[in-house]
């Protein structure tokens, strides 16, 4: 049987015990589909579009480094995982809602606060909109 989960990855600690959780179910023997998305955007105000589009492609490109790294790692690791991952820009409970659609995924894990720039939040406001838009599961860890 083959599992697809999709873990929001920040690189916060909850995103990381986000992936940890996901791995955590699979089970030996079975196919697992995970895919980790990373959804980045540039802090700030910027009045120079030219400016923002230069920070967020260097973003972007350091996230799919970041991110084939941990590709490498689990593929290693787990015989029966494929790791799918994706760096992407935009609003990143919208992102996150969408890409679980167009990829048929079963779960979102994700964490319950990332590194978001209001951190008093019970339940951060990327996990809020992922649980409101999701058409699938969302696990919460926190």
């Amino acid at each position: 049987m083959m599992t697809k989960l999709l873990v929001a990855y920040d690189g916060s600690d909850l995103s990381k015990k986000a992936l940890e959780e996901a791995m955590h179910q699979h089970h030996d023997g079975d196919q697992m589909e995970l895919h980790i998305l990373k959804v980045v955007s540039p802090d700030g105000p910027y009045s120079n579009p030219g400016l923002y589009h230069s920070i967020e492609n260097s973003l972007v490109e350091k996230a799919k480094e970041d991110l084939q790294l941990m590709k490498q790692e689990l593929e290693e690791k787990y015989e029966t995982i494929t790791v799918n991952t994706e760096a992407l820009t935009g609003d990143p409970g919208n992102v996150i809602s969408e890409y679980a659609k167009a990829h048929d995924i079963e779960m979102i894990v994700i964490g319950s606060r990332g590194l978001g720039n209001i951190k008093g939040w019970f339940l951060g406001s990327v996990s809020h909109r992922v649980v409101q838009q999701a058409d699938c599961q969302v696990m919460i860890v926190k």
